[in-house]
């Protein structure tokens, strides 16, 4: 028997309760359509402070699980879309209550105008120690999303091919992953086989923390969807805040945001010149200038 206002295939309907009256709210799923966030905005008070963080990897944008053109409706009501590639969380969030479970926000994750996928949303205090941390993390690792990050996504899920295969993202040993292995253009190389095993078993948790999809076969389609992950999540971040500085401000910034994130660096000027090759080669409206140790963008 459904109880009344907990359809498990209408969780919508509580998260239209919830935030009727929202002064803030942060919504955080890994999934997000322009057909999941409709219904959301149309009844959200103007005045509510709204915060989206979310994911937008090519070959789920390419499959119409997410879609980055979200941007522009959230920023058409006044708020701001963060990006962290291996979010999964599905958290609603306002000032006192959270719905916290399974629900993305689609149309088939919320229920909306007809029974969805059998989801749960559960009511949990806004200040629970759990949800304090998981915004925590997100917030100082993740990207602020900008017009250039959308363009670059719906680019790069243009240029997968149909059949493209990724297996399941390997999730990292922490949420702040940086690079660490330089040259950025060998990476390429072991993903095409071309390098011998020794090189490869170095470079290979690298391809492993970017999720890269089986099945790329030209390096500009490599580049392309590299270069759309990096934007998001802590490098992203990283290029943003650290970019157009004198190398020096640079570097201490690096080591500021880490710090942030309890990520300890033990050659923070060798770590920045590793970020710069990576940014500079993945992320073409970056430039590195005076011996590659500083960053415009």
């Amino acid at each position: 028997m459904i109880q009344s206002g907990f359809d498990p295939q209408r969780c919508g309907e509580r998260l239209l309760a919830l935030t009727k009256d929202a002064d803030v709210l942060t919504v955080v799923a890994p999934f997000i359509t322009v057909s999941g966030i409709k219904p959301l905005l149309s009844t959200l008070p103007s005045e509510c402070s709204l915060e989206v963080i979310t994911r937008w990897r090519p070959d789920e944008v390419a499959a119409g699980v997410s879609d980055p053109r979200v941007f522009d409706l959230v920023g058409e009501f006044g708020g701001t879309v963060a990006l962290h590639p291996v979010v999964h969380a599905k958290a609603y969030i306002t000032s006192t209550r959270a719905l916290v479970g399974s629900a993305n926000v689609t149309s088939n994750g919320l229920g909306w105008g007809h029974p969805g996928a059998v989801e749960i949303l559960v009511e949990s205090a806004a200040d629970d120690p759990a949800l304090v941390s998981l915004l925590g993390v997100l917030r100082g690792t993740s990207a602020v999303a900008t017009e250039a990050d959308r363009d670059a996504v719906l680019i790069a899920a243009a240029t997968l091919p149909p059949a493209v295969l990724r297996a399941p993202i390997e999730a990292t040993y922490r949420s702040d992953w940086l690079p660490t292995y330089r040259p950025p253009e060998v990476l390429w190389k072991v993903y095409a086989g071309q390098r011998e095993e020794s090189v490869a078993n170095l470079v290979r948790p690298e391809l492993a923390a970017l999720g890269v999809p089986v099945g790329l076969s030209t390096e500009k389609d490599f580049i392309t969807y590299v270069g759309a992950i990096l934007r998001q999540g802590f490098t992203g971040r990283v290029a943003r805040e650290c970019s157009n500085l004198t190398t020096i401000k640079a570097v201490n910034r690096l080591v500021e945001l880490c710090g942030e994130m309890g990520h300890a660096v033990d050659d923070p000027a060798d770590l920045w010149e590793t970020l710069t090759a990576w940014i500079a080669h993945f992320l073409p409206n970056y430039q590195r200038i005076m011996g590659g140790t500083r960053l415009v963008g």
